[in-house]
C-alpha cells in the first residue's frame, strides 16, 4: 500500500514538472508571435470597423491579434488584469455601430471584459511572406459554428 502511495506522489511530481515546462513553452512561444506581431504593427489608432471576428490569436497576458478579414489583423492590447487571456478557449468583442475603439470597448474573455488600450493594424501579408521564408506560419484560432451562433463577434478555437 505505502509503495503505492509513494509511486503515485512520484508520478504526480513527474506530471507537474512536465506541465510547468508546458506552461515555460507556451509563453515562450506567445512572447516570441508577440515580437512578431508588433514588428509589422502601425500606430496605435482609436478605433477599427468590425463586421465580423474571423479568428484571433492570444499574444500573452494583455495582447491578443483579432481577425476581421483574411489578411486584416489587429494586434489590441488589453488593460491588465485580463484573467486567462492566455489561457481562454473563446473570446468575444461588442463592437458599437460596427466600431471597436480603444480605451471604450472590451475584450471579453470568460464573461470577464478587458479594456482595450490600444488598437494597431498590422501588415499581415508582409509578416505571412516572412514567416513563409522562415517557415513558421502564424493563423488564428478559427471560429466555431456554437461561437456564431452565440455571439455575433466572439471566436472559439473549437477545443
Amino acid at each position: 500500500m505505502r509503495s503505492k502511495i509513494v509511486l503515485s506522489g512520484l508520478m504526480a511530481s513527474v506530471l507537474v514538472l512536465f506541465a510547468g515546462t508546458a506552461l515555460a513553452d507556451t509563453a515562450k512561444v506567445m512572447a516570441a508571435n508577440l515580437a512578431r506581431f508588433e514588428h509589422y504593427a502601425g500606430k496605435p489608432q482609436d478605433a477599427v470597423t468590425v463586421f465580423q471576428l474571423q479568428g484571433w490569436q492570444p499574444l500573452g497576458d494583455d495582447h491578443i491579434a483579432i481577425w476581421t478579414g483574411v489578411n486584416d489583423v489587429y494586434l489590441i492590447k488589453v488593460a491588465k488584469p485580463c484573467i486567462n487571456l492566455s489561457w481562454t478557449n473563446s473570446v468575444g468583442i461588442n463592437p458599437h455601430m460596427n466600431q471597436l475603439q480603444a480605451r471604450f470597448d472590451s475584450i471579453h474573455v470568460r464573461g470577464m471584459p478587458c479594456q482595450i488600450e490600444t488598437i494597431r493594424k498590422v501588415d499581415y501579408r508582409a509578416l505571412r511572406k516572412s514567416e513563409s521564408t522562415q517557415g513558421k506560419v502564424l493563423d488564428p484560432k478559427p471560429m466555431t459554428a456554437a461561437a456564431k451562433d452565440t455571439q455575433p463577434a466572439s471566436a472559439s478555437s473549437g477545443g
